[in-house]
């Protein structure tokens, strides 16, 4: 590998690139971003790539999940004996340009602001004594409401897309409100010496790693169900490492959820644990079968939801309510039988 100084004092001679390393720059060999499926690097820095040679095509492939299509990319080619080229192309085009070499050297300027730790910085400043009162006023209990609201805002995005259109702008505005909500928890949490964005990040990978003995170790699956089937062993397996008690197999269904989702992550642990047979359940009224037709549809399921909150508003019965107690009462009952 080239040495770094050589490498900066080559691109230093270019006015241009010379410029934006002064500021700080990271420089990572080819085989290790194209060993990754995400390129590990930080978006707002000068990104310098050495050790090319035959690994265009899927450094590439990495950078583009980070990066635009047209990012500007500068590539040195040469050395001081030989002579030295400067070529600047677009990302797209990376594999399509001249031939790389051990000695070819390439340049992706800063994605301004588009990385992680300019979020987390911007943030910051927000709490900081000169930001903004509202987010200085902010607390872990007072953001809960703000989270489910960002939560809800994401769901109606997508579902704007039920028409057909691509809604893919506002579905992205729309996760960015999310991320920054959770950006700014962490960061309150942070300030109270709780935790901070290493201990959130290194938390879920570490799960992440753990729960998916079939990708990252030795277990095979052959589906969906046994992968799920897996994660509640590995559960089960966590708590008991923690000290916790056996976990109830009816655990694990948020409270605050929505009264129907709640009510069919429910019914999904009952029928696993054996305390709930849905096939049975859905034919104790045959007229629902009829009235969904020989080829039920989601839109004709939503439309007879919709005309069951017609029907229960003119009895004056809240549906999410009665839904809600039903969970409740199966629940109770699930127990009082284990």
């Amino acid at each position: 590998m080239q040495n770094i100084l050589e490498i900066i004092q080559q691109f230093m001679l270019e006015a241009s690139v010379g410029d934006a390393l002064a500021d700080g720059y990271q420089c990572v060999s080819a085989q290790r971003i194209a060993a990754q499926y995400y390129p590990q690097v930080d978006l707002s820095l000068p990104l310098l790539i050495t050790n090319l040679e035959t690994l265009a095509t899927p450094l590439k492939l990495i950078l583009l999940n980070a990066y635009p299509t047209q990012h500007p990319v500068t590539i040195l080619s040469g050395d001081t004996r030989s002579g030295q080229t400067y070529a600047t192309i677009t990302l797209d085009a990376l594999d399509q340009a001249v031939p790389l070499t051990s000695t070819s050297i390439v340049y992706l300027p800063p994605l301004h602001p588009a990385s992680f730790s300019a979020l987390q910085a911007i943030v910051a400043h927000l709490r900081a004594p000169e930001g903004c009162p509202w987010d200085r006023a902010q607390t872990l209990v007072s953001m809960r409401h703000d989270l489910l609201g960002e939560c809800a805002e994401v769901l109606e995005a997508i579902d704007a897309e039920a028409s057909g259109q691509n809604n893919s702008p506002h579905i992205a505005e729309e996760l960015g409100d999310l991320l920054m909500a959770a950006v700014l928890m962490i960061q309150i949490a942070t300030e109270e010496k709780r935790f901070q964005m290493a201990d959130v990040i290194n938390g879920v990978v570490t799960k992440l790693i753990r729960r998916h003995p079939h990708v990252f170790g030795d277990t095979i699956v052959d589906g969906v169900q046994s992968v799920l089937t897996n994660w509640d062993a590995i559960k089960a397996q966590e708590k008991l490492a923690k000290g916790q008690r056996q976990p109830d197999p009816l655990d694990g269904v948020p409270a605050g959820l929505p009264a129907l989702e709640k009510a069919r992550q429910l019914q999904s642990k009952a029928a696993k644990a054996g305390l709930l047979d849905r096939v049975v359940l859905s034919q104790t009224t045959p007229e629902l079968a009829t009235l969904l037709g020989a080829a039920p549809t989601e839109a004709r399921l939503g439309e007879i939801l919709w005309q069951l909150v017609a029907f229960a508003q003119t009895v004056d019965l809240n549906p999410e309510d009665a839904l809600r107690n039903y969970t409740v009462q199966f629940r109770q009952a699930a127990r009082r039988r284990d």
